[in-house]
């Protein structure tokens, strides 16, 4: 059995200090860079593909199938745009966050425009680590997967389930609350992704600073890499229940 008081970050959080962490410019201010050039090349090849469509049409030279791989090419590409914008907005609005972005202590945890989340208003914690899945695979499916990852896609995030989030959305402002999910109901989760804003070695930190300062308060935690359990525990914690979700 693993002597948990030996742990040098249950040492930690329970000597009263905290764990504070601030957004990486440096890696977000390149994480936007490559975004900025995915969504010039698809952007282009979007209007290219329109336009060899319109031409074709125009010619009458095109065939039925030409127009359907044609369109669904678009298809795919539209859709790959809408993505690099989604993933734009939230680099966007990390990148505006000053001052900690994240803060585990014994008390809770302190987000940027989130009011301070204490453990006994947390129903569960659960860390999702999907980062070794950018490794799966070969070919274009594994040169998709990574460019997605880095420019802007979230593969390590944090899922905070609280009693009351109807407290937390009235009091919640600032620009990181953009990108959080901050739930539909008076139940709900505070969603995070830490990979956006913090390097690999800080996003470890956070687990550990959270695993340790969940246990010193008896608050549930749960560290995966299945999506399915991280879907299951969300709705669970949103109907208001303490996360009992394996």
């Amino acid at each position: 059995m693993t002597d948990i008081s030996a742990d040098p970050w249950r040492q930690f959080i329970q000597s009263g200090r905290a764990l504070r962490l601030e957004v990486e410019r440096v890696q977000l201010t390149a994480t936007l860079k490559r975004n900025t050039r995915y969504l010039l090349v698809t952007g282009g090849i979007s209007v290219a593909v329109l336009a060899v469509m319109v031409g074709l049409f125009a010619s009458g030279i095109g065939r039925a199938v030409t127009y359907v791989l044609l369109a669904i090419l678009l298809v795919v590409m539209l859709g790959n745009v809408g993505l690099g914008l989604i993933t734009r907005r939230r680099v966007l609005k990390t990148l505006a966050v000053e001052g900690v972005f994240i803060e585990v202590d014994a008390a809770g945890i302190r987000l940027a425009g989130v009011p301070p989340l204490a453990w006994a208003q947390t129903l569960g914690v659960v860390v999702s680590d999907n980062r070794a899945t950018i490794d799966d695979g070969k070919g274009l499916a594994r040169r998709l997967r990574t460019l997605t990852y880095h420019t802007g896609g979230s593969l390590n995030s944090v899922v905070i389930g609280l009693h009351d989030m109807r407290a937390v959305r009235a009091a919640a402002s600032g620009p990181r609350v953009a990108s959080l999910d901050l739930g539909m109901h008076d139940h709900g989760a505070v969603v995070l992704n830490l990979d956006v804003a913090l390097d690999r070695e800080q996003c470890d930190q956070v687990r550990e600073a959270l695993r340790a300062a969940t246990a010193l308060n008896s608050v549930p935690f749960r560290f995966t890499a299945d999506n399915g359990t991280v879907a299951q525990a969300t709705l669970q914690m949103g109907r208001g229940d303490r996360l009992t979700v394996s």
